[in-house]
């Protein structure tokens, strides 16, 4: 399995740049493999183990007590997580599934509060982490709160989108269903379906099977602030 991890990669998305760090974290963790559906964590549980994904992509998730599955956000490789346990010594608060088949590497609660005591390159990743977070979920509320359907659908297509090395082109790959966009922004598979096709329609984007290319980023930036 071991073969099968880009460490370096996960260091470079942490920012842990200290050998002793480093060494640390791939010395104290269990490593284990998650097919995709598979849950990771579940929603109030007590355990305290934290966890640094390696690769694959995450789904977070609440659920209400009707039994809808809420979507919170996803996690993707480099990304540390379950680290709320130890922080507040509540129970979990979310459901942490595979959305791919991805590769976990597990720390027990003391271990990790002992690996960021002893190495502060860590303690730090793991603030900026956290700090990443509740910036992008600031923004989500504001786009709940101020933003059409419309416009929170082009937020979220920029969000998940990455640069090209042609000009000013983004691309989204590998891309999430409709109906996983939908839970995102809140709106239905139909709605984003409908406002796909319209961006493409308009020359704004392509779609391809395997991807999707925003051909004009700052116009579609632009048209979320007008929805």
């Amino acid at each position: 399995m071991a073969a099968d991890i880009d460490w370096q990669a996960c260091w470079e998305r942490l920012e842990v740049d200290a050998p002793d760090a480093r060494a640390a974290l791939v010395e104290t963790c269990e490593l284990f493999r998650v097919p995709a559906g598979e849950p990771i964590i579940s929603q109030d549980a007590l355990d305290d183990s934290v966890y640094l994904l390696l690769s694959g992509q995450l789904r977070v998730g609440v659920l209400a007590r009707s039994g809808q599955d809420v979507w919170v956000s996803h996690l993707e490789a480099g990304a540390l997580f379950g680290e709320m346990a130890i922080l507040t010594g509540q129970p979990r608060t979310t459901e942490i599934t595979a959305s791919q088949d991805s590769i976990v590497a597990r720390y027990t609660g003391g271990d990790f509060l002992a690996l960021m005591s002893k190495h502060g390159d860590i303690g730090v990743a793991l603030s900026r982490m956290l700090a990443a977070r509740m910036h992008a979920t600031t923004r989500r509320m504001f786009e709940l709160s101020a933003l059409s359907t419309t416009g929170r659908i082009y937020a979220e297509l920029l969000r998940i989108s990455r640069p090209t090395s042609q000009g000013d082109t983004r691309i989204i790959q590998p891309v999430p269903s409709f109906t996983e966009i939908g839970d995102r922004v809140t709106a239905a598979r139909e709605t984003v379906s409908r406002t796909v096709k319209r961006l493409a329609d308009r020359g704004l984007i392509e779609r391809h099977d395997d991807r999707i290319e925003l051909i004009d980023p700052e116009q579609l930036s632009r048209l979320e602030d007008t929805m």
